[in-house]
């Protein structure tokens, strides 16, 4: 998963950088380029969201397998070492895809150059958010004797944090807390991105700027307050 995820922030650098050498080197001539480069992107994103969707698909089948498999040859705690982790990566291999049909829909919608291709992207997008809350609903059969809320319970998060143990509360907390962190982190350095951008070609990107900084004010306020002493 690590390596996953170090994956996807590397290809995202990676076009940012080349995106922006093409501006500095190009500029506005560049546009027809960069269009065919947007359409080629949103091509990569619907095969890596489809690729991503049918790997959770089988893990999940697998998962699912092996938990009603009462003669498997792993002992218990290997299993939940196993189911734990298996869990893990369908949530991840759920969430993306969603994050980037999502993208590579509003590319296509922007570029309106093929309306099967936008309604292809439109099925993946339901098809990602459907499989994402069905990765979620997994954790009440990887622990049935747990009495977990369904996920689309109005007070889920509280139900969720009443059925773990200290123990899964402190993990889950030092995971929120560092990616509490990494995102605010990654948000900073996108306005200051951003602001470089608008100068270099001439585009503003004043109304993203402001509504990533309200984002992380909202943020900071909210952690603020849930933190605080009653």
């Amino acid at each position: 998963m690590k390596f996953l995820l170090k994956m996807l922030l590397y290809a995202a650098i990676g076009f940012a950088a080349g995106y922006l050498t093409l501006e500095l080197l190009y500029g506005r001539n560049s546009e027809g380029l960069l269009e065919t480069i947007y359409f080629w992107l949103s091509i990569v994103m619907i095969v890596l969201a489809a690729a991503l969707l049918v790997y959770a698909f089988i893990r999940r089948k697998k998962l699912i397998k092996l938990t009603n498999d009462k003669n498997r040859t792993m002992n218990e705690d290997d299993f939940d070492v196993y189911s734990y982790n298996a869990f893990n990566i369908i949530t991840v291999t759920t969430a993306v895809p969603l994050v980037l049909s999502l993208i590579a829909l509003a590319i296509q919608t922007m570029a309106a150059e093929n309306p099967w291709l936008v309604g292809f992207t439109i099925i993946l997008l339901f098809i990602s958010g459907f499989m994402n809350l069905q990765a979620s609903a997994l954790i009440n059969i990887i622990y049935p004797d747990k009495d977990l809320p369904e996920p689309g319970d109005k007070k889920y998060n509280q139900k969720l944090l009443a059925a773990s143990d200290e123990g899964e509360i402190f993990i889950m907390a030092k995971a929120l807390y560092r990616s509490w962190t990494l995102t605010s982190t990654m948000l900073f350095f996108a306005i200051i991105f951003m602001i470089f951008y608008s100068f270099i070609t001439e585009e503003s990107q004043i109304f993203s700027i402001v509504i990533i900084g309200f984002i992380m004010i909202i943020s900071q306020l909210k952690y603020a307050y849930e933190i605080r002493e009653k």
